[in-house]
């Protein structure tokens, strides 16, 4: 049963195959026209970043000395270069220093074609600023000759052509811009017009970004994967490599503003520790040319010792807390956004750290600063943090400067106790030792900055990122859009959809019986059959045994008429419908020539005394008829009764003369009397009544009949009706009622073909 379903709905759709042939090539076309009219082709532009997550030194002295020196780099979060490289102050250099807003195009007869880089046979240079600039205008040039060339276009519906010569200032009322020419270009000129027009940047920002993605190739690892989809292969890539190159140069500028910030601090206390040094050595050439050092006896060598071990440490704790002193002055005079160097030689870790948490925290917030305004909540964050840490580097600073000073007091009280055994020793020679040894001191912290200096300068002479360049931006050999085959599938796809979508939609919303097993869902009374649709809507063939499909099937009715009987002669049989239109005069008549042609005595009676068009179908009168013989008492049955001139065993009665009441007649005995003579004359009894649902003159007949041919249409008779007949059937209110199917396709399952019906 399932099966059967299935086929018979697949056969519901192939019957509508001329929808679907329509609706493939409407679709297909469109498609058609879309790929070659509209549609943008767009490349994949492919490249591989590596971000290194690592502590990173600039240049190339990456040691732990630098560190200490304060050149802290970024420990580089991968998900924030990502946001970086996104940003759109990155985008906006990019688009800006290759003046990716002007677009060129040769004009088609189709399309217009992008061109690009060596195509382009003219470079422009359009002054941002000018308020008159007009966007997305194209603006028509017209080459000359090598020095001249002439504009022209339509602004506020006025048309502007103008000749200029290569390199001038152009001000016209669209913008300002100067056009020069390319020194080496492969553009030809075939005759075809060329025109450009200028962007939005903000918009040209927009739409690179909309096309750009940036993911980790791997959530372990630091590569990036970058794709860009273009409508020009060249152009992508020159996007692509020209965001890689500006983000590299970004960052290495970043990183080198740390050291050149300690370079400046170094370049200070080397200037300091000069003077001091000049100023000592001044000292022991003024103390030699007043003393006579050669006199000097060194009996007290071992005390010297002991106390210049002590003043050794008194010394270093001096320079540290010189080194404090920088910082503490370098904190109360330097520039906030600006890097702290570390200490040069202080222990203390506490300090150190938070230096370098200041650094980071700084870097950070220069990081987040290219892509994001002051007012976001992540820099006023930071800005908090790094205030925080300012204070707190203040308050350490203090202490240890508190700590060394109290250290070298402890140190300077040792020293005491041998320099007292010095005392003895003349003035000269102490008073030597001690510029001696300051000068030693002085000068070996001037090496030691010296040095650090020449580190620094050698990382900014050559600069290092960061970030490697694991692949070149590359597009890919074939288009990655419009996916072709994918939207002729969709085509299809859709020719196929959008019929029977109004196919289904068109029988969901349809409120009328559209078959037997439609039919059969709504009632239960027993179904006859069906009959196909007639070409004509007449009656059948009169002459000779007919073989055409409605022939067949009225047979094929007289068998279920008799088969389906409850009494036993279905001999008097009522035909009637719900409404008007639904075939049932010519049921009863092709009924009854069937019946006649099977060799029984049929008489057909017309019984729709309003509207009669049984005798029209024949083309016989309708009078004398039923209404004269119930008016007229002396008229005879046989009076009214009229042979068919053609078909033998065939006879009607007439509706007759046309009167008022008819309601009243339908309640006459002489209908009673007329019956029972015509059951003893004739084999088989059909009657032809007003449809039901209008009109209740067929409950009159009720008394008289066998069994009732409820007659329903395809497409006509509503689903509703079929309470009616439900009704009519369960309370008896027609004897025997069976419902027949008219004008359906019948004789297509039947082998008969198709036919053309009204």
């Amino acid at each position: 049963m399932e099966q059967t379903n299935i086929t018979k709905l697949i056969s519901k759709y192939l019957k509508k195959w001329p929808f679907f042939a329509i609706g493939l090539v409407t679709c297909l076309a469109v498609v058609f026209l879309y790929l070659r009219y509209k549609a943008q082709t767009q490349y994949e532009i492919t490249s591989t970043l590596l971000v290194k997550n690592q502590d990173a030194g600039q240049g190339s002295v990456k040691s732990q000395n630098i560190k200490d020196l304060g050149l802290i780099k970024s420990n580089t979060n991968v998900e924030d270069e990502i946001g970086i490289l996104r940003s759109t102050g990155l985008m906006e250099k990019v688009i800006t220093d290759r003046s990716l807003n002007i677009n060129y195009y040769i004009e088609g007869k189709v399309r217009d074609v992008e061109i690009y880089g060596e195509d382009v046979p003219i470079e422009i240079l359009v002054d941002e600023t000018a308020t008159e600039l007009v966007y997305d205008l194209p603006i028509y040039i017209k080459f000359i000759n090598d020095t001249e060339y002439e504009l022209e276009t339509t602004v506020k519906n006025e048309s502007y052509k103008t000749q200029h010569t290569y390199g001038d200032l152009v001000t016209a009322p669209f913008g300002t811009f100067t056009i020069n020419v390319k020194e080496s270009s492969e553009y030809v000129d075939n005759g075809k017009p060329l025109y450009f027009t200028i962007l939005d940047t903000d918009r040209v920002i927009d739409d690179f970004l909309e096309n750009l993605s940036v993911d980790l190739i791997n959530l372990d690892g630091n590569l990036l994967g970058i794709r860009f989809l273009s409508i020009n292969k060249k152009k992508g890539e020159d996007i692509v490599a020209g965001l890689i190159e500006t983000y590299v140069e970004e960052m290495i500028k970043y990183e080198n503003e740390l050291a050149e910030n300690t370079i400046k601090m170094i370049d200070n206390r080397l200037k300091l520790l000069s003077g001091e040094i000049e100023g000592v050595e001044k000292s022991v050439e003024n103390f030699k040319t007043r003393n006579d050092p050669s006199n000097v006896t060194d009996n007290a060598g071992l005390y010297i010792a002991q106390a210049n071990d002590y003043k050794k440490l008194i010394s270093d704790y001096q320079t540290e807390i010189n080194v404090i002193n920088s910082i503490e002055m370098y904190l109360q005079q330097g520039n906030p956004d600006t890097p702290i160097p570390a200490s040069l030689s202080a222990n203390d870790p506490s300090l150190t750290g938070m230096i370098d948490q200041y650094n980071e925290t700084l870097l950070q917030k220069g990081q987040m600063a290219q892509s994001a305004s002051s007012a976001n909540p992540i820099i006023v964050n930071l800005d908090r943090t790094l205030n925080d840490l300012g204070k707190a580097i203040v308050e350490n600073v203090r202490s240890a400067k508190n700590r060394l000073m109290i250290a070298q007091r402890n140190q300077q009280s040792n020293a005491n106790k041998y320099q007292a055994q010095i005392a003895k020793v003349p003035s000269m020679e102490r008073q030597l030792v001690d510029i001696s040894r300051d000068k030693s001191t002085k000068e070996g912290l001037y090496l030691y900055l010296l040095q650090k200096r020449e580190e620094e300068v050698l990382s900014l002479a050559a600069p290092v990122s960061s970030t490697r360049i694991v692949s070149l931006p590359k597009a890919g050999t074939f288009p990655v859009s419009p996916n072709k085959t994918a939207m002729y599938l969709g085509g299809i796809l859709l020719g196929l959809f959008l019929p029977f979508s109004l196919i289904y939609t068109k029988d969901l919303l349809n409120n009328k019986i559209t078959s037997i097993e439609n039919l059969s869902n709504l009632i239960s009374a027993p179904i006859l059959g069906e009959i196909a649709k007639s070409k004509d809507g007449g009656l059948i063939t009169t002459k000779g045994y007919s073989r055409t499909p409605s022939a067949e099937l009225f047979r094929l009715l007289c068998f279920n008429l008799e088969y389906l009987k409850k009494t036993n002669k279905n001999q008097t049989l009522l035909v009637t419908s719900t409404v008007q239109g639904e075939g049932k005069t010519f049921i009863a008549s092709n009924l009854a020539i069937t019946l006649a042609s099977n060799g029984e005595r049929v008489i057909v009676l017309s019984f729709d005394l309003r509207m009669p068009q049984l005798m029209k179908t024949f083309g016989l009168s309708d009078t004398p008829g039923l209404t004269d013989f119930i008016v007229q008492k002396d008229l005879t049955i046989s009076d009214i009764i009229q042979k068919h001139s053609t078909i033998d065993n065939l006879s009607l009665i007439g509706a007759g003369t046309e009167v008022n009441q008819v309601g009243r007649l339908m309640l006459s005995e002489r209908i009673e009397l007329l019956i029972n003579q015509l059951k003893k004359d004739f084999d088989r009894i059909i009657i032809d009544t007003p449809p039901i649902g209008v009109i209740s003159d067929a409950f009159a007949l009720n008394a008289y009949i066998d069994g009732t041919i409820y007659v329903v249409r395809k497409n006509v008779t509503k689903s509703e009706h079929a309470k009616t007949i439900e009704s009519i059937h369960k309370n008896g209110k027609l004897r025997n009622t069976m419902v027949l199917l008219n004008d359906t396709d019948a004789a297509q399952a039947y082998g008969y073909g198709p036919k053309i019906n009204d």
